[in-house]
């Protein structure tokens, strides 16, 4: 598989909330744990070395918040796929129209083989999907998908 661009993971969502709760539900482990990752020792701020952790995938990642600019982006790395090539990763929050927010989410980086780079940007495709769509019914309906420990249930081979 020859690329003749380097590779990303564009995914977007509008939220029918304004950017500050939007951009507070990324950052504050205390609601994304709600919804994303079920473990963080700290909150996204710039310059913090996290660790997030999805216990029921006994999984973690590594991460190093680069930029945050309040209310309108964040911008990471972690190891989730290569701890050696870490991606890296932006959340941008875009004010619209009614007081609602567009959430992209891009995802550069990534490393491997085309295979190995097509099935990451494929699965890196989905993780975002199942993300935005849990942050929006948790932000506008209150509800807790359970979308992402959902999406490979422990014992279940496919």
């Amino acid at each position: 598989m020859h690329l003749t661009r380097v590779p990303a993971v564009k995914v977007g969502l509008l939220m029918r909330k304004p950017p500050a709760n939007t951009f507070a539900a990324i950052a504050d482990p205390a609601i994304t744990t709600r919804f994303w990752y079920t473990k963080s020792t700290g909150p996204m701020t710039e310059g913090a070395e996290l660790t997030w952790e999805w216990e029921m995938y006994g999984a973690s990642s590594r991460i190093r918040v680069q930029e945050v600019e309040q209310d309108r982006r964040i911008r990471f790395s972690w190891s989730g796929y290569d701890p050696e090539h870490p991606t890296t990763v932006e959340f941008r929050f875009i004010p619209w129209q009614d007081d609602t927010t567009y959430v992209l989410v891009t995802e550069t980086g990534f490393s491997g083989d085309g295979d190995t780079m097509a099935e990451r940007l494929a699965d890196s495709t989905a993780g975002f999907t199942f993300l935005l769509v849990s942050l929006k019914a948790f932000l506008e309906y209150g509800i807790e998908l359970g979308v992402v420990m959902d999406a490979h249930p422990v014992g279940l081979e496919v």
